[in-house]
């Protein structure tokens, strides 16, 4: 899944507090904690969408592990003709 986010759009100043140790752990590292931010929100919303995805899809996943249950897989029916 990708989340659909305008790449041009203008950066903003944000306040946030981390842990000091990691921030100099990361710096030592010449990381960059603007686009290290930016890939974690990346991350944690292409999770909750991830998360959305399948609840809304449930149903529909178990529709199908049931019928797997009770008919077998198409290649269990193939494999039974050749």
């Amino acid at each position: 899944m990708q989340i659909n986010y305008d790449i041009h759009s203008p950066r903003r100043h944000v306040n946030l507090t981390a842990n000091s140790d990691l921030i100099n752990l990361v710096r030592k590292e010449k990381g960059n904690l603007s686009a290290i931010l930016e890939q974690s929100m990346i991350t944690f919303l292409t999770e909750r969408e991830l998360m959305r995805w399948k609840e809304e899809n449930r149903a529909s996943f178990e529709s199908y592990n049931r019928m797997i249950e009770e008919r077998g897989t198409l290649s269990d029916d193939l494999g039974h003709m050749l």
